[in-house]
């Protein structure tokens, strides 16, 4: 094999340059500085400056901050972009924290909550401005919180009996609009209510109408269930088994054979008062046989039941679970991307509310990208919507390119045999 060797500097992830100037497009810079305010005059890189290159990290495929370094070294020739070091990041970082919320319950436990509104302010408003949400339009809002593991020495033991963090997070179509850290003693249903609350608020705030609400048992709760049907917000509950609800579908006669996910089962719709109330609420149920699985204090008469308390009086018994079940598409999957494409099981900081920041960050990395995945979709057909982050930088990303400077004016030459014309031509 015969090997040329020519000093010339070439970009390998040329994609960039055509995000970032879709990022001039949404005026990501604007947004940021309306939400989390300005940084020191004196100061070299805006906290926009500093998101994009936690996003455009990501886009090569970093997972510390570290590979900043690998990024600002392949985009040494843009005209205009420039790429802070993991330190600046860390030193801009630390001017955003937000002091923590200890809270003590009666029984003397201790919760610590770390939030940033802005941040939360910010991810609402980049989504509506980036056209994911839209204002006119009725949405799902979804809330889950998600154990974060690691051995910072600020954690705290979760119900799992592994030390991390456990924020919550609340989203619409996968999308993180509002964003809670917590250590990991503070389980998910903690003040879960104005945590849905501040969420619901910032939709307001942006004229996106969120008109149904799915959570699992951790929002099973009366406070909660009463501010819902207050604001008229269409819920999916799973229901806590309890004595009462074991005995009610036990006691029901009017099961009917039903077919979900390929799986057979029997269904049933039935009003049962909840929380000591007279007014009666519908319980959505369904059971499956057990066959060799080993049975729990939940299980009855050889069936595994479960049940969602709803307030939707209109939908089949079959479509109320297949959406309750939807969830796990729409309100948990997204958590896995989080995790292993956008750096949440490998959070930097040795501090919790250093770490808060650094989730929001790879939030609004997030958002970005499902923009510009979507924005491309549409216009090449290497991309599509359904492309995880490899597949996108393998297919969109990737990309020999290089700046070159003639005609009194700066000119991207790339090298390829893919049609990116319709990217630059719109």
């Amino acid at each position: 094999m015969q090997v040329q060797v020519k000093k010339s500097f070439y970009q390998s992830f040329g994609g960039i340059n055509f995000i970032e100037e879709d990022m001039r497009r949404i005026n990501f810079s604007s947004i940021v500085t309306q939400t989390l305010g300005s940084r020191s005059f004196l100061a070299q890189y805006s906290y926009a400056d500093l998101l994009k290159a936690i996003f455009y990290s990501k886009l090569i495929g970093g997972d510390t901050l570290d590979d900043l370094n690998v990024l600002k070294q392949q985009l040494q020739d843009h005209p205009c972009l420039t790429i802070a070091s993991p330190d600046t990041i860390e030193y801009a970082f630390q001017e955003l924290v937000q002091p923590i919320k200890k809270e003590a319950t009666t029984t003397g436990k201790e919760h610590f909550i770390n939030e940033h509104k802005g941040f939360n302010s910010l991810l609402t408003n980049l989504c509506r401005q980036a056209g994911l949400l839209k204002p006119g339009e009725k949405y799902t809002m979804d809330y889950d919180g998600h154990i974060i593991e690691n051995t910072k020495i600020d954690n705290a033991f979760t119900y799992k009996k592994s030390e991390g963090y456990y924020p919550v997070l609340c989203s619409i179509n996968k999308l993180p609009i509002y964003l809670q850290n917590r250590k990991g003693n503070t389980p998910e249903s903690y003040n879960q209510k104005n945590s849905i609350a501040a969420a619901l608020e910032q939709c307001i705030a942006q004229k996106i109408a969120v008109n149904k609400f799915r959570a699992d048992a951790c929002c099973y709760e009366k406070n909660t269930i009463e501010y819902l049907e207050k604001n008229n917000i269409t819920y999916y509950i799973r229901a806590e088994q309890n004595e009462n609800l074991r005995i009610a579908l036990e006691d029901e006669t009017e099961w009917q054979p039903a077919l979900l996910n390929h799986c057979k089962v029997e269904v049933c719709s039935i009003e049962e008062q909840l929380f000591g109330e007279q007014t009666p609420r519908r319980i959505v149920a369904y059971r499956r046989k057990l066959s060799n699985e080993q049975a729990t204090i939940f299980d009855n008469n050889g069936y595994r039941y479960s049940a969602i308390v709803t307030s939707d009086n209109k939908a089949t018994t079959l479509d109320v679970i297949e959406f309750y079940n939807q969830r796990g598409c729409q309100g948990e999957h997204h958590f896995k991307e989080l995790d292993y494409d956008f750096s949440w099981n490998k959070l930097p900081f040795n501090n919790f509310q250093l770490n808060t920041i650094y989730l929001y960050a790879t939030a609004v990395a997030y958002i970005l990208f499902q923009y510009v995945k979507q924005k491309y979709a549409g216009v090449v057909s290497f991309v599509n919507n359904a492309m995880q982050l490899k597949n996108f930088i393998l297919h969109f990303v990737t990309l020999t390119a290089k700046w070159v400077h003639t005609a009194r004016q700066w000119v991207l030459k790339i090298f390829t045999t893919k049609n990116y014309a319709p990217v630059f031509e719109t």
